[in-house]
């Protein structure tokens, strides 16, 4: 590889590292990982995989317990149109993947509109929770719809109020 070439493509991964980094992470979102930290003590995190550009953020915290795993998705887009019209998306497409297996219901209380998936069998079923609040949405998926509830609320206990 050539001088010149080596050098334009440095230049153009430091561009795009440069963008990716856009928005700093939300204070919310490092004071819910402390929450985390502290009250969910049977679980650790395992992995946090954070992104921005713009005045989009996404992160993923993954929690581990034993051989258990859970995940927590946080997207903050521009504006609470934009985040309405992706959840209205996901809820079409979830319910047609997770429909047939599982039982689709509402949580009270948690964000401005929210449906949950629970497996249909056995004593631990598997919980998926999506909530939208204001221009933040939230997917949680855990080994239960007790654990996936519980981390739904911390994460919607430390946003902000919604504009």
């Amino acid at each position: 590889m050539t001088k010149t070439k080596f050098l334009t493509l440095l230049l153009l991964i430091v561009g795009l590292s440069a963008n990716a980094a856009g928005q700093e992470k939300p204070s919310w979102i490092i004071r819910l990982e402390t929450l985390l930290r502290e009250k969910e003590r049977a679980w650790r995190i395992a992995e946090k995989d954070a992104r921005g550009a713009g005045k989009y953020y996404h992160e993923t915290i993954i929690l581990k317990s034993g051989a258990l795993r859970a995940d927590i998705s946080i997207d903050v887009l521009d504006t609470a149109e934009m985040a309405k019209e992706q959840f209205d998306g996901e809820e079409i497409a979830f319910t047609n993947i997770l429909g047939k297996g599982s039982v689709k219901s509402e949580l009270e209380n948690l964000g401005d509109e929210n449906f949950m998936f629970t497996g249909r069998r056995g004593p631990r079923r598997r919980g998926n929770i999506f909530l939208r609040r204001g221009n933040v949405l939230v997917k949680v998926f855990a080994p239960s719809a007790k654990t996936a509830e519980r981390l739904a609320r911390h994460v919607v206990g430390q946003m902000p109020p919604p504009d």
